[in-house]
């Protein structure tokens, strides 16, 4: 039996996988940020959206720089995922709080987190601006994977657990990998 539910309800969409997005400032501070709502839209070329608070950090960064990486994590980020989305960077450094490494990009200025699974670097192409919230889109320059967990068609799901949010302090990953019959 199906019983109707909020109509704003989002997390009925969710899991979702997070992502750790990093951003800078144009004097080149990094800040860093959980989302969830980053989906690919073209694969010629490969852009994706990612929707945004305009009051954040990340999204002044993003206007300013037109650029940024999305980073994807295990299950091990749990606690800097936490502590990413739930911290404004516009009170404090939660690049140097959360004690993150950077990965040299490869064709853009922003780094990406060693230690993540891979990221992308996004070059801002167009803003689509709803109520408090802009859908921006990128251009995908470069990725860069951990050549043992990624293969020709994707993520190795038997070694990796991409963390996924569920809502509020939920989490889960994708540890147990399910295939069609036929």
């Amino acid at each position: 039996m199906y019983i109707e539910i909020d109509s704003s309800d989002y997390r009925v969409l969710h899991p979702r996988p997070v992502y750790l997005v990093v951003s800078r400032d144009t004097h080149n501070v990094l800040n860093v940020m959980s989302a969830s709502w980053i989906t690919p839209v073209c694969d010629e070329p490969f852009l994706i959206v990612f929707s945004l608070w305009r009051g954040s950090k990340t999204y002044s960064n993003i206007l300013e720089t037109r650029e940024f990486t999305v980073n994807v994590v295990d299950d091990k980020f749990i606690d800097k995922v936490w502590v990413a989305g739930t911290k404004s960077g516009r009170e404090l450094n939660k690049w140097d709080l959360l004690d993150l490494k950077p990965v040299e990009p490869l064709r853009i200025k922003t780094p990406g987190i060693n230690g993540s699974l891979g990221f992308l670097e996004c070059v801002l192409k167009n803003e689509v601006v709803l109520n408090d919230t802009s859908l921006l889109i990128a251009s995908v320059e470069a990725v860069r994977v951990n050549k043992e967990l990624y293969e020709k068609y994707g993520w190795n799901l038997y070694r990796t657990k991409i963390l996924m949010h569920s809502g509020g302090k939920g989490f889960t990953t994708t540890s147990k990998p399910l295939y069609p019959s036929t």
